[in-house]
C-alpha cells in the first residue's frame, strides 16, 4: 500500500513538474510575443526604376509596406514620407508625402539639373515603421546621381590595409572543457571583407590552421582548456586575443540541418547540476516552437522545420530553469519558400523602335500559380548600380532583421552560387550574433509615434474675446478645389487621408473663416522636422559592396543615331532671359489677383509721361498721406517692358523728393507675401501623381529622336489566377543591352525577384 502510494506521489510530482514547466515556457513565449508585437508593425521596401540617374531626370519608385511578421502587404499606414539626402554631407534635397493604397505607394522624385553628383539615400517613413526610440533606419535605398552616364561609374574607394577581426562563439560563449565553434569575421577600415589565413595558438603553441571561407568569414572548432590562453595569429604577423571564455556554463550548437529538421546539441560543464532547459524558436517576433528537456551533460533537441511556415531567420533562445537566456543561435530556414518568377521576352534581339512583349509567370515552390503584386522596370544596363546589391529578398529577409551593414547580401539569394547556404550560415553566426537581445528588456513597447497619417494643426486667435467654438477653416487644394473643416474648442483640427487624397497635388491651403481683425493664425505639426530630429541620432546600416572586385570593360558610348540618321544629343540645355518661379494653379491665381487688385498701377494724369504708382516702395504720384492728391480716376494696368515715370513725395504736405524713369518688369511677390495678403497658410499634402511616359505605335512612326534609357516602369502589375501577366513596350533609338528587373509580393507574404535581358540593334546603313 505504501509502495503504491509512493509511486502515485512520484507520478503526480512528475506530472506536476511537467505541467509547471510547460506553463512556464508557454507563459514566457506568450510574454515575449506580446512584447514583440510592440515592435514596428511594418517593413518598408523601396524599389526604384534603375540604380543610376542623370540630373534632370525623374526617379520613379515603388514602396512596399509589408507586415513586419508575415510579410504580406500592410494596410496599417496611409501616408508615406519620402526624403532624399546626400550620403556625403547628409543634406536633404527632397521631401514629399505620398498616398498609400492597399500597402503600395508609387511616385517620382525630380532630380534637379544642379544637384551635385554622388550617392544619395532615398528614405521612407510611416506611422507604423519608425518610432522615437527606433534603433536604426532600414527603409532606405541608395541611388547614384551623375551629370552624364558617359562620365563613368563611381570609382572604387582607396585601398585600406587596416584589419579588424571579431570572433563570435556559437551559442554566445566559449566554455572551458567543451568543444565549440568559434566564428570570425575580418574587415578593413571601409567595412569591406578581407580574406585571411592564420593559426590558432594555445599559449605559444600552434593548435590549428584556418582560413576565411567567404567574405572574410570562417570558423574554428576547438576545445578551450582550463589554464590556457588563446590567440589568433594571421599570416601577416598580426595577432588577436580570444577572450570571453567561461570557466563553466552551457553551450548550444547546430549539429545538423536538412530539409526536414534542425538538430541542436546542448552541452554543459561537468560540475553543473542537472537542470531543466527550455528552447523557444521564433521568426520575426512570432513564436513557432518550444521544447523542454533535462540537461545533465549533453542533450540533443530536434526541431521539425514544418514548425516554420515561411522563409527567413529563425532565432532559437535557450533558457535555464529560471527562464533566463543562456545561449542562442540564428538559423536560416526554408530558402525554397518564395515566388518563382519567370519572364520571357518574345525575342532575344530587337531593332530600334520594335515592340517588345514579355510574358511573366509566377508560381510557388510547389509549382502552383500565385496571384502576385509586381513592380517591373526595363532600362539600359549602363544604369545598373553595382554598389547597390539590394532587392526585396535581401531587404526583408536580411537587412531589416540583422544589425550592421551586410556585405553583398544579393549573393545569398543567387542560386548560381553553389555554397551560398553554407556561407549564409556563417552570416548567421557573425552578423546575427547578438547575445540574447530577444528578451523582455529589449522588446518593451517602442516610444511615441514620430509621424501621423493625417495633417494636424491648431488655430489661435489673438482677439481673446473670441473663441474657436464652432469655427470653420476653408481647406483648398493646389487646383482650387476646397472643403470646409471644423475647429474644436481648443483650436485643434485634423485633415484626414480621405480629404488629403481629394486635395492631392502639392500644397494644401488653409483660410480661417474669420475677418482679419480677429488675428487668426494657423500652425501645423511638421513630421519631417520630427523625423530629422530623431534621424540624426540613428545609425544607417546599408549593405556594402567593394567595386574593386568588379572587372568591367569600359566601352565608349557613341552618340545615338535615329531612324533618319540624325545624331541624338545626350543633353540639351535651353536658357531663357528670365526665370519665373513655379507656382501651382492656386498660387498662380493669387499672384494674378494681386497684380490686378493690389499691384502697381498707372494714372492718366499725363498721357505723354504716364506715372507708375506703388511699384517701388514710397514712389507714388498720388500719396495716401495727402487727401488733396488722392486719385479718383481710372487705374490702368502697367505694361511689362514699357518706360514709366515714378515720383516720390514725403510727408503730409507731399514735399517732392525724387523723380525718374524706369522700365516696368512686372511685380514679383514671394509665396509668403501672397499667403499673408490673402490670410492663407499652407502645408504639404500628397505629392501629385504622374504617369510614366510610354509611346504608342503612332509615336514610334514620328521622326522625333527617341533617347529613352528607361523603356518601362510598371509598378503595379498583378498576375491573374494562372499566375500570369504580359507587359508590352517599345524600344527607343538606343542600341544597347537592356535589363528587366521584376520584384513582387503575394497576398500570402511570399517574395520573389527575376531578371531578363535583351539586345536592341541599330539597322545597318549602306552608302
Amino acid at each position: 500500500m505504501k509502495t503504491r502510494r509512493f509511486i502515485f506521489l512520484l507520478l503526480l510530482t512528475i506530472i506536476s513538474y511537467h505541467v509547471m514547466s510547460q506553463l512556464s515556457v508557454d507563459s514566457a513565449a506568450t510574454r515575449l510575443m506580446r512584447f514583440a508585437g510592440n515592435s514596428p508593425a511594418e517593413i518598408i521596401y523601396l524599389q526604384t526604376s534603375k540604380g543610376i540617374y542623370e540630373t534632370g531626370e525623374d526617379l520613379w519608385f515603388k514602396a512596399y509596406l509589408l507586415n513586419a511578421q508575415l510579410l504580406f502587404l500592410s494596410t496599417e499606414s496611409q501616408t508615406l514620407y519620402i526624403q532624399m539626402c546626400s550620403e556625403k554631407d547628409k543634406k536633404i534635397v527632397w521631401q514629399e508625402k505620398y498616398y498609400i493604397e492597399n500597402g503600395i505607394a508609387t511616385g517620382q522624385v525630380y532630380i534637379p539639373e544642379d544637384l551635385p553628383e554622388g550617392n544619395y539615400f532615398l528614405e521612407a517613413y510611416t506611422r507604423h515603421s519608425f518610432y522615437a526610440d527606433s534603433i536604426g533606419m532600414t527603409a532606405i535605398r541608395k541611388v547614384r546621381i551623375q551629370k552624364n552616364i558617359i562620365q563613368g561609374r563611381e570609382l572604387a574607394v582607396d585601398p585600406d590595409d587596416s584589419i579588424r577581426l571579431v570572433t563570435f562563439p556559437e551559442g554566445g560563449y566559449l566554455v572551458r572543457g567543451i568543444s565549440s565553434k568559434l566564428a570570425f569575421k575580418v574587415t578593413n577600415g571601409h567595412g569591406f571583407p578581407v580574406d585571411v589565413k592564420g593559426v590558432l595558438y594555445e599559449d605559444d603553441t600552434p593548435l590549428l590552421k584556418f582560413e576565411s571561407i567567404h567574405a572574410g568569414m570562417g570558423s574554428i572548432v576547438f576545445t578551450p582548456l582550463l589554464g590556457k590562453t588563446y590567440q589568433i595569429r594571421l599570416h601577416d604577423g598580426r595577432s588577436f586575443p580570444v577572450s570571453d571564455i567561461l570557466l563553466q556554463g552551457v553551450t548550444m550548437q547546430l549539429t545538423e540541418q536538412n530539409k526536414d529538421f534542425l538538430e541542436f546539441t546542448v552541452l554543459q560543464s561537468d560540475d553543473l547540476p542537472i537542470q531543466s532547459i527550455n528552447l523557444i524558436g521564433q521568426m520575426r517576433g512570432i513564436v513557432c516552437c518550444t521544447a523542454q528537456g533535462k540537461l545533465k551533460k549533453s542533450l540533443k533537441i530536434k526541431i521539425p522545420l514544418a514548425e516554420f511556415q515561411s522563409q527567413g531567420i529563425a532565432s532559437f533562445t535557450l533558457y535555464d530553469t529560471n527562464m533566463r537566456p543562456v545561449a542562442e543561435r540564428l538559423v536560416y530556414v526554408h530558402p525554397e519558400k518564395k515566388l518563382y518568377i519567370t519572364a520571357e521576352p518574345d525575342q532575344k534581339n530587337y531593332m530600334i523602335r520594335n515592340k517588345v512583349t514579355v510574358k511573366i509567370k509566377v508560381t510557388d515552390e510547389n509549382g502552383q500559380p500565385v496571384n502576385t503584386q509586381l513592380g517591373i522596370s526595363v532600362f539600359d544596363h549602363a544604369y545598373i548600380n553595382p554598389a547597390d546589391p539590394v532587392n526585396i529578398l535581401t531587404h526583408c529577409y536580411l537587412s531589416s532583421q540583422l544589425k550592421g551593414s551586410i556585405y553583398n547580401p544579393a549573393y545569398y539569394f543567387d542560386e548560381e552560387n553553389p555554397n551560398r547556404l553554407i556561407d549564409l550560415d556563417l552570416l548567421m553566426l557573425t552578423q546575427g550574433w547578438s547575445r540574447y537581445v530577444w528578451d523582455e528588456n529589449n522588446l518593451r513597447q517602442h516610444g511615441s509615434f514620430v509621424v501621423t497619417d493625417e495633417i494636424n494643426g491648431i488655430q489661435t486667435i489673438k482677439n481673446k474675446s473670441f473663441k474657436n467654438i464652432g469655427q470653420m477653416i476653408m481647406v483648398s487644394g493646389p487646383n482650387g478645389n476646397s472643403e470646409l473643416l471644423l475647429v474644436d474648442s481648443d483650436g485643434h483640427f485634423s485633415v484626414d487621408t480621405k480629404m488629403m487624397k481629394t486635395l492631392q497635388g502639392g500644397y494644401i491651403y488653409f483660410k480661417p473663416m474669420l475677418p482679419k481683425e480677429y488675428g487668426a493664425e494657423i500652425r501645423f505639426d511638421n513630421p519631417f522636422l520630427s523625423i530629422n530630429n530623431i534621424r540624426c541620432m540613428k545609425e544607417i546600416s546599408y549593405p556594402t559592396f567593394d567595386l574593386s572586385h568588379i572587372t568591367r570593360e569600359d566601352t565608349i558610348r557613341l552618340p545615338y543615331v535615329s531612324l533618319n540618321n540624325e545624331i541624338l544629343l545626350r543633353e540639351v540645355t535651353i536658357t531663357g532671359k528670365t526665370e519665373q518661379p513655379f507656382r501651382d494653379k492656386l498660387m498662380g491665381q493669387l499672384d494674378s489677383l494681386a497684380q490686378m487688385d493690389l499691384g502697381p498701377w498707372v494714372c492718366e494724369c499725363d498721357p505723354k509721361h504716364p506715372y507708375l504708382n506703388d511699384y517701388i516702395e514710397g514712389y507714388t504720384h498720388h500719396p495716401n498721406e495727402n487727401p488733396y492728391m488722392k486719385y479718383t480716376g481710372k487705374r490702368l494696368k502697367p505694361v511689362i517692358g514699357k518706360v514709366y515715370t515714378i515720383i516720390k513725395w514725403v510727408g503730409r504736405e507731399s514735399n517732392f523728393v525724387d523723380e525718374r524713369q524706369i522700365t516696368y518688369n512686372g511685380p514679383v511677390y514671394t509665396d509668403e507675401e501672397l499667403l499673408r495678403m490673402n490670410n492663407l497658410w499652407r502645408t504639404k499634402g500628397y505629392y501629385g501623381t504622374r504617369e510614366f511616359y510610354q509611346p504608342d505605335e503612332s509615336d514610334m512612326n514620328l521622326s522625333i529622336p527617341d533617347v529613352r534609357n528607361t523603356l518601362l516602369w510598371a509598378p503595379t502589375v498583378i498576375t491573374d489566377a494562372n499566375g500570369e501577366a504580359t507587359v508590352t513596350f517599345y524600344c527607343s533609338d538606343i542600341n544597347t543591352t537592356f535589363t528587366g528587373n521584376i520584384e513582387g509580393v503575394s497576398k500570402e507574404g511570399l517574395l520573389g525577384i527575376a531578371k531578363f535581358d535583351f539586345r536592341v540593334i541599330k539597322p545597318q546603313i549602306n552608302f
